[in-house]
């Protein structure tokens, strides 16, 4: 196996049909000079005497900037012209059987979609992995997305280095930090534009970024994301009784353990039940409404702060340490509580998870908002009163801490086991975070 971590950072895999004042020899020089790591031949279209010959040009070339030279899925070309190696997809030649074929000595490169991909691959010798594609992408039809969760587990399950591929520009790069990758491949990114040299500068940086973030030291507690709703304020009885103080708002008296009937129900299903069990006159749409007017009134004049949670923002922005919020909540209902409380003046930035996409079963937000504070997952805390969305930070690489709330005491025994800290209130995280030597 080759240690080739040093030379995947920019991966330029080539491609012709940009061809234009420069021909493909001339624009992959262009993308060397600008800090292209890697090289791959890329043909679907050229017969094998024309291939062979652009092959050999671009290995001279590649040997002459010492930049690692490989082809795509031509196993016995790249073994006539003494290519470095080869790179092989899924649906080409085993991984083993290019293995026996190039020998020990040869780069083999594996393209990869899953975690049992990737694990096979490096068993039958493959000394990186291609994995995506990780964002939408054109220049393969049938190339199937690979989300950020999927591509972080197939880092964590390999000791060899990966890479992403597909749909990577200078602008999205950013986004695959903290995944684990050792660097990106691109196409268009590269040779779709004018100035490729300065392109591959660009990306070479920005990917630079995203692969080797600032390293913060491990003894400080450099941020800590916290959810909102469960954790900071004490609004889950409002949550869990909405339906009945929505119908209070109809003069009507709710059955017994409404909320628990309609606990594992979506808001639409909720409104469902309410309208055909006690005959509302109203759409399901306008059911969802009323139902919102109603917590949204929660939040603007009764949901109140967890106790002792105002007390540790001042004390964590006191000692300097950096704070965000991130929920699942929209803001526009969430906000006025903010401003009431006055919480807002405690956090660098505030993230939603329908402005980031995404729901707290993928770590996106928590991601995002390590970024954007400029710290790594591994020196940042994320406190969470709920069993999933404690999974997710642990996984994603986070310390997570979880601040009880009775909507989760069935799950405390689960909760204590899978958080790096548990406390009863903010008092016991005071004594850990701000009084601790």
């Amino acid at each position: 196996m080759k240690d080739l971590t040093d030379s995947l950072l920019l991966y330029a895999v080539t491609d012709r049909h940009w061809e234009g004042e420069k021909n493909l020899l001339e624009q992959t020089e262009d993308a060397i000079l600008g800090g292209a790591t890697f090289v791959q031949i890329r043909e679907k279209e050229l017969d094998d005497v024309q291939f062979e010959k652009e092959a050999l040009e671009l290995k001279a070339l590649c040997a002459k900037y010492k930049v690692p030279f490989v082809v795509n899925d031509n196993v016995l070309l790249a073994k006539k012209i003494d290519a470095d190696g080869v790179h092989v997809g899924q649906s080409d030649m085993a991984a083993g059987n290019v293995r026996e074929i190039l020998g020990p000595d040869k780069i083999l490169g594996v393209s990869a979609q899953t975690v049992e991909e990737a694990v096979l691959a490096e068993k039958q010798g493959a000394d990186y992995l291609g994995v995506g594609a990780v964002f939408p992408t054109g220049s393969k039809s049938d190339a199937i997305d690979v989300p950020h969760t999927v591509l972080r587990e197939i880092c964590q399950a390999v000791k060899i280095p990966v890479i992403a591929i597909g749909g990577i520009t200078k602008d999205n790069v950013k986004e695959l930090a903290f995944t684990g990758i050792k660097g990106i491949a691109v196409i268009s990114a590269l040779y779709a534009q004018k100035d490729i040299k300065n392109a591959a500068e660009v990306l070479k940086q920005r990917t630079l970024e995203a692969v080797a973030p600032k390293n913060y030291p491990l003894s400080q507690e450099n941020a800590v994301i916290f959810d909102l709703d469960g954790t900071l304020l004490d609004s889950m009885p409002f949550w869990a009784n909405t339906a009945e103080r929505y119908l209070a708002t109809l003069g009507i008296t709710a059955e017994k353990n409404l909320s628990e009937k309609l606990f594992d129900k979506s808001l639409k299903q909720g409104a469902e039940y309410l309208r055909q069990n006690y005959s509302l006159d109203k759409t399901d749409d306008e059911i969802i409404s009323g139902i919102n007017d109603v917590i949204s009134q929660a939040y603007k004049s009764e949901i109140q702060a967890k106790t002792g949670a105002i007390q540790f923002l001042k004390e964590l922005k006191a000692k300097g340490i950096k704070t965000a919020l991130a929920t699942a909540t929209d803001k526009n209902m969430f906000q006025p509580a903010l401003d009431r409380l006055e919480l807002a003046q405690y956090f660098e930035l505030v993230l939603t998870c329908s402005e980031c996409n995404t729901s707290k079963t993928e770590p996106d937000i928590f991601l995002k908002a390590a970024e954007r504070m400029g710290v790594h997952p591994k020196n940042t805390w994320v406190f969470e009163d709920t069993l999933f969305a404690i999974k997710t930070a642990s996984k994603a690489g986070f310390k997570t801490a979880c601040i009880f709330d009775k909507s989760s005491e069935s799950a405390k025994s689960d909760l204590q086991k899978i958080s790096s800290k548990y406390f009863n209130d903010f008092g016991e995280a005071t004594s850990f975070f701000v009084d601790k030597s």
